[in-house]
């Protein structure tokens, strides 16, 4: 895969999360209930997330959590 298309997933990825991380605030704090909208929003930018990691990191990452997960 192409270095500036995993750029622009990761890029795209982490506005998303961050996107889905504001929701969550505005969620919080005046109680409207978004819960789909945020679930969709999380799992398109995680996806792009991954999409946009090389193998290495990808398996570094899931090591981290499988050591977490005692």
């Amino acid at each position: 895969m192409n270095k500036e298309f995993k750029g622009i997933c990761l890029a795209l990825g982490f506005i998303g999360l961050a996107y889905a991380a504001c929701l969550i605030a505005v969620m919080a704090l005046t109680g409207v209930k978004i819960y789909k909208s945020i679930v969709f929003i999380t799992l398109l930018s995680g996806a792009l997330v991954s999409l946009g990691l090389t193998k290495q990191v990808r398996g570094r990452l899931v090591d981290l959590v499988r050591s977490y997960r005692v």
